[in-house]
């Protein structure tokens, strides 16, 4: 179902180019970019600035509890001091009071003073003994610092600095530490600037970044576009041409990997479909002549035996039974190839002597040893079982000698050959003809080809032979193949793999 509205939902929108597609993408991936960076920057600038000063107050705090009780504490609360801008003191804790240690202080007008009076102190050892972890931050003021104290006077609170503003927020880091019996107190502060002017320049900058962006996000996809896009606009027009049965085309892939795979895939593709439509109009032709010549024979004796009293011989008529018998031939093997290409024949494998039934097929082809002088001899030492479809097997033997039969030198000479190698049995049908080239050997199997300027008799097989040969060995999980060399004959052989002969059955008499 989701399959089915994805699809509808892809019909309705628009096809679109690519280079519309990237040009969009480009400016997607900027604005997500931008939008991001005007977020960071000019948005949430108060709160990160304010994130890290809260950060800086606790890695100090903890860089002063390392050097506590050493004479390294001076040195330690001056270099924090100048290096992330606050004022410290560090107190020592005795019976509830609090003697200062040391102090650093990096601006000229600090709070922390006004905390040494004995009764701040004590209210803020109070609110730090009361915390779980020994520590706590808060935003401070004058007013703050004296309105919590007992005594509630802000008479001693000494006058703000003329560049002191409302914008500028001072904040507090209430530290106790514990070393044995010692306790000691540490007091942090620093100050959160105003960042407006900082973040009005940065929107400017922003504003900027967003226009020269947007003009290199275009700029980019119009050329990354017309790279990607020009050799896939020419491969779509080449195909066009393809579709149309032009075969003399070329597919340029480009520069890149990806387009270059593809085009390499076309033309391999394109060179396929040219061989096999050529070897297709061969064939058509050859089957066409195939037909026509018995056809031509069964009309012509035809007419002979009715027009001529006394032509209506015993021999006339086998020739008609002759040529029907060959376009019968023609037409069934035609069926079986198209069957075996459906992947609808279906095998029935049985044990059988393979030997034995080579011999049965070399008596098959007496008469045509005796009648034109064939020589087709078969050379098996010992007889071999094998489990097989025996009737197909058959007819991979038939298809090979007649094979052989038709391309065999002027010794008319054919060896039917079997081997034992291991656990196989190899059978090896040659003949003395002319041989096939060595770049040929491949397409000898294929269901189109047929060898040209080579010798072949005409009088047996239909041209379809060696096409059944490989689909019957590939169903059986055979292997096969072909040797050959010009002028020196050719090799056609399959392996089978052998099994234990049947033991014979006793017969019992009642």
């Amino acid at each position: 179902m989701w399959k089915n509205k994805r699809e509808e939902l892809r019909e309705k929108l628009p096809v679109t180019s690519m280079r519309s597609r990237l040009i969009a993408a480009f400016l997607l991936f900027t604005a997500a970019a931008l939008g991001i960076l005007w977020i960071l920057q000019t948005v949430l600038m108060d709160d990160l600035h304010e994130m890290v000063k809260y950060r800086e107050l606790s890695v100090c705090a903890d860089r002063l509890e390392k050097s506590l009780g050493t004479d390294a504490l001076e040195d330690t609360a001056f270099d924090l001091s100048q290096q992330y801008n606050l004022c410290l003191s560090v107190y020592q804790i005795r019976q509830g009071y609090g003697t200062q240690i040391t102090e650093q202080h990096s601006r000229m007008f600090c709070l922390l003073p006004m905390v040494s009076s004995p009764n701040l102190l004590q209210m803020l050892y109070q609110k730090v003994s009361a915390t779980e972890d020994g520590s706590y931050t808060e935003e401070i003021s004058m007013d703050s610092l004296f309105e919590d104290t007992p005594s509630g006077r802000k008479d001693d609170a000494p006058e703000p600095a003329p560049d002191d503003t409302d914008h500028t927020r001072s904040i507090l880091h209430v530290q106790l530490y514990t070393l044995g019996e010692t306790r000691y107190l540490s007091l942090l502060t620093t100050e959160i600037q105003p960042l407006t002017s900082t973040v009005t320049t940065l929107q400017l900058q922003m504003i900027l970044l967003t226009v020269l962006l947007a003009l290199l996000a275009v700029g980019l996809s119009l050329i990354l576009s017309a790279r990607f896009a020009r050799p896939l606009t020419r491969m779509s027009e080449e195909a066009v041409k393809l579709s149309m049965g032009n075969y003399n085309v070329n597919f340029d892939g480009g520069n890149c990997r990806e387009t270059e795979q593809l085009s390499a895939a076309l033309n391999r593709a394109a060179y396929e479909l040219s061989r096999l439509d050529k070897m297709q109009k061969d064939l058509i032709a050859n089957i066409s002549h195939d037909l026509r010549t018995p056809l031509t024979m069964i009309s012509g004796y035809s007419e002979v035996i009715r027009d001529l009293p006394g032509e209506a011989t015993p021999e006339n008529m086998q020739v008609i039974i002759d040529e029907v018998s060959r376009l019968t031939s023609l037409v069934n093997d035609m069926l079986e190839v198209s069957r075996y290409q459906n992947g609808t024949q279906i095998l029935h494998p049985a044990r059988f002597n393979f030997t034995e039934c080579l011999r049965q097929t070399m008596d098959r082809y007496a008469k045509l040893r005796e009648r034109e002088g064939y020589v087709i001899r078969l050379e098996a030492e010992t007889d071999v079982w094998v489990e097989a479809d025996e009737t197909r097997i058959l007819q991979v033997l038939y298809n090979l000698i007649n094979n052989a039969v038709n391309y065999t030198g002027e010794d008319k000479t054919v060896v039917v050959r079997q081997e034992i190698q291991e656990n196989e049995v190899i059978l090896s049908v040659i003949d003395t003809g002319m041989g096939i080239p060595s770049d040929q050997l491949p397409l000898v199997w294929e269901r189109y080809y047929k060898v040209h300027d080579f010798h072949k008799r005409a009088n047996m097989g239909t041209g379809l032979g060696l096409s059944i040969v490989k689909n019957i060995l590939v169903l059986h999980g055979a292997r096969f193949g072909v040797q050959s060399m010009v002028g020196h004959g050719s090799r056609f052989w399959f392996a089978l793999p052998l099994v234990i002969p049947e033991e014979p059955t006793d017969s019992v008499e009642n």
